[in-house]
């Protein structure tokens, strides 16, 4: 019998572990489920039977076949390799590994290929690289990739539950809510908006989010050379982020083989007549691609409009998918 914990279990991402778990696991699973202080001691259930919270802490730590984190990155560094030291896989949907050399970044159905049974540790890349290499990889398997322009609308839920609930008051305001409004997560109203920007500002004048876009597909997709040209606004919508990519490649393409590259491809689904928005993609373990076309200025560029719901492939799903493929090394 297999046992797996999960650490952030009453999170938004740690409620979509466990329900994934349920379908993607055996019934007899057992399962340990870890939060923080403030919920300790209550109760979800899986697979119809009640269990307990457990304190994420160094002496609740126990043996398990895998660990599937999503906590924060400063609980992951803390605690990841207590769990490993017990023999345990670990997938960490948090930036804590991400970019770590010897630890892979993996993308269930685009490179677990790089995974071998000496690997420990698996990062989750952020939730809008998930989505977009999505669309990318087949792609690039047909016409080398040379340059992305990705532009990210980001829904609030890829910041949390305060976010998400603070989306919910806003939107009870009504017409009350005006531009002035700062006593929402983002300090300026989300509701009806826009904000240019998700994640925290560097001084590059780039997001920490935008970064990630750069850094993170290079690693997944090997190509270390990939110029990438990032934007990102966040959006008042609950979940489901979309992105305009524009992507050039290092010859000339052929768009109807760039979509059969696509329909191909498993995980993606290519709507060719209508469009898909966050409403669509939201609860689907699939991810959306619409509006694919050639470039105005130049015939190695592809432009699409891609989307995916942020909590399941661009975060539970993924960390799911990879575990179990752990367990059947």
């Amino acid at each position: 019998m297999r046992r797996i914990a999960i650490v952030g279990a009453t999170g938004l991402v740690g409620r979509e572990i466990i329900r994934l778990c349920e379908s993607y696991f055996d019934p007899d699973t057992e399962y340990i489920l870890y939060a923080s202080e403030k919920s300790q001691g209550s109760k979800i259930k899986v697979n119809n039977t009640e269990l307990t919270i457990k304190l994420l802490s160094q002496n609740n730590i126990e043996e398990v076949d895998l660990a599937m984190f999503s906590a924060g990155g400063e609980r992951s560094k803390e605690f990841a390799q207590d769990f490993i030291n017990k023999g345990s896989y670990v997938v960490d949907n948090s930036s804590a590994f991400r970019s770590e050399e010897d630890i892979p970044l993996v993308v269930y159905g685009v490179n677990e290929g790089v995974i071998s049974k000496t690997d420990k540790l698996i990062a989750n890349p952020n939730c809008t690289t998930m989505i977009l290499v999505m669309a990318l990889k087949p792609m690039h398997n047909v016409y080398q990739l040379e340059k992305i322009v990705p532009v990210s609308y980001q829904a609030v839920s890829g910041s949390g539950l305060e976010a998400t609930e603070s989306l919910i008051e806003e939107n009870i305001l009504g017409e009350e809510l005006d531009a002035d409004y700062q006593e929402g997560y983002y300090g300026r109203p989300i509701a009806n908006n826009v904000i240019p920007l998700a994640g925290d500002m560097l001084d590059n004048g780039y997001s920490e989010e935008e970064m990630k876009f750069l850094t993170e597909s290079r690693k997944i997709l090997e190509v270390p050379s990939l110029i990438v040209e990032p934007s990102n606004a966040r959006v008042g919508v609950k979940t489901g982020h979309g992105i305009f990519c524009s992507a050039t490649f290092i010859k000339d393409v052929d768009l109807n083989q760039i979509i059969k590259s696509i329909e191909e491809f498993p995980g993606i689904e290519h709507w060719a007549d209508k469009f898909p928005t966050p409403l669509d993609a939201e609860g689907s373990e699939n991810v959306y691609i619409s509006r694919i076309r050639k470039g105005l200025s130049s015939d190695k560029i592809i432009n699409f409009w891609v989307v995916g719901d942020n909590l399941l492939k661009g975060a539970a799903l993924n960390t799911v998918q990879i575990g179990k493929h752990l367990l059947n090394l």
